[in-house]
């Protein structure tokens, strides 16, 4: 789809672990979802709605403040929307991310996924990311991809051969052998932000690696509550 197509190519271009993946698989790259975070996930779900994808699982993450849903549409990737529970959170981190401008009105097209203008000072945004790291993340990047998914036939295997290409990966596989969907992911990419007094790396986004046994096209919320921490600086 070309508006997938699109985001991952402003995506790979800030995520060099994605341009490896696709190198050493010879150029190909079967992509089993994208994730976005949001405050709301009603407008990133609304858009893919209209482009004919519908909703097909739910999922909670009471430790994260989280609520999230996915999308599927046949032959297309799932699509996998995130919320942050902002009312779970404290006065002080309500107050930063009341900032936050209401998002405009869906549209499919790539200048629609941005990030906000520059809107807080890199001490705020550590102050916020004591509290959650989800909510400082969308501070500096709202709607832009989080990650895209390679869906390969073993995950170990992959995880290996990203590693001794010398890219940082997570340490763990997410799933026991046989089970319906295994997953990890590279460390997330580094990113130069800018804040109100300057600017700073922050962790961006990652690639991450999924299993999947025929037929299964949910997802596992013990295994995202994990991935979801790969932001963490």
């Amino acid at each position: 789809m070309k508006l997938l197509d699109e985001l991952w190519d402003g995506y790979a271009a800030k995520v060099p672990y994605a341009r490896t993946f696709v190198e050493l698989a010879g150029g190909t790259f079967r992509n089993d979802h994208v994730a976005f975070r949001s405050l709301d996930l009603a407008p990133v779900a609304s858009l893919f709605e209209s482009l004919g994808w519908r909703r097909a699982g739910k999922y909670d993450f009471p430790d994260a403040h989280l609520n999230a849903i996915h999308l599927s549409k046949v032959g297309e990737p799932r699509i996998f929307v995130s919320e942050l529970r902002v009312n779970d959170l404290s006065p002080r981190a309500r107050q930063l991310l009341a900032r936050l401008p209401a998002p405009e009105a869906p549209r499919a097209d790539p200048s629609w996924f941005v990030g906000p203008k520059v809107l807080f000072t890199g001490s705020e945004l550590l102050e916020l990311e004591r509290e959650s790291q989800y909510a400082a993340w969308i501070c500096l990047f709202d709607r832009e991809v989080n990650h895209f998914t390679a869906a390969v036939d073993d995950v170990e295997s992959w995880a290996a051969r990203l590693r001794d290409a010398g890219v940082p990966m997570k340490g763990e596989i997410e799933g026991e052998k046989g089970a319906p969907l295994r997953q990890t992911a590279t460390r997330a990419a580094p990113r130069q932000v800018t804040t109100l007094d300057g600017e700073r790396d922050w962790p961006y986004a990652y690639l991450e690696l999924a299993e999947r046994a025929p037929g299964f096209d949910g997802f596992v919320t013990a295994q995202a509550r994990q991935l979801f921490e790969m932001t963490k600086r």
